[in-house]
């Protein structure tokens, strides 16, 4: 690769990461991150009551609800919140839907392999935590080594979850509630500085008179 394609590449990404955050902090994703570690945690903790203290091995479907809930409500919360795009969206957003969808999908196939293997509810739960961890891991090479902390988090969570398997489901509810407030921190951060650079670019858009009154 020649210095001079490097480059170009360096800055193109640069400027789609810059975008990916501004539209993350203009769509209030801080608000969404913030919610959804609370909803995954009281889902968690539904289903550490029914597998710990009511000891619920079947009906089966039950856990299949709660977690189906617990996916439409995240979905619920993402598009009221975000609602209709205020910016142009990055070409980094749809890799990313795409990244957290296969992740979705994955938990699912190892849900499906636990079940297939009869084995009790939820001997395959530590798995979950490695493909999160896997999950941030390629947020790391593709948008910022700033998600690698994050990758660790869970990483850490898996072992947590292994070792002390009567709690595996709080534990992995703390961990993603840990990540996805952190994130939800950065981001408010940043959130004023984001309304700042949209509030200069619309201004410099009106003519010069309206400049002033604005």
């Amino acid at each position: 690769m020649s210095k001079n394609l490097k480059a170009r590449y360096e800055s193109l990404h640069r400027e789609m990461v810059e975008q990916f955050e501004r539209t993350a902090a203009l769509e209030h994703h801080w608000l969404i991150y913030a919610l959804l570690g609370w909803e995954h945690l009281a889902t968690c903790a539904v289903s550490q009551y029914l597998v710990q203290v009511k000891e619920l091995q079947y009906p089966r479907w039950l856990y299949v609800v709660v977690w189906l809930a617990q996916i439409c409500v995240a979905l619920l919360t993402i598009k009221f919140i975000s609602g209709r795009s205020r910016t142009e969206e990055s070409p980094i957003e749809p890799i990313n839907k795409r990244i957290w969808t296969m992740f979705l999908f994955l938990c699912i196939n190892v849900t499906v392999l636990n079940v297939t293997a009869g084995q009790p509810i939820f001997v395959f739960m530590p798995a979950l935590a490695a493909l999160s961890a896997f999950g941030f891991t390629f947020m790391t090479s593709l948008i910022s080594r700033r998600f690698m902390a994050a990758g660790f988090v869970m990483f850490a969570t898996g072992i947590l979850m292994a070792k002390f398997r009567l709690y595996e489901f709080l534990i992995y509810g703390a961990g993603w509630l840990v990540v996805l407030q952190t994130l939800s921190v950065i981001l408010w951060q940043r959130r004023r500085l984001a309304w700042g650079d949209q509030f200069a670019t619309d201004s410099s858009s009106l003519p010069l008179s309206d400049r002033v009154l604005v």
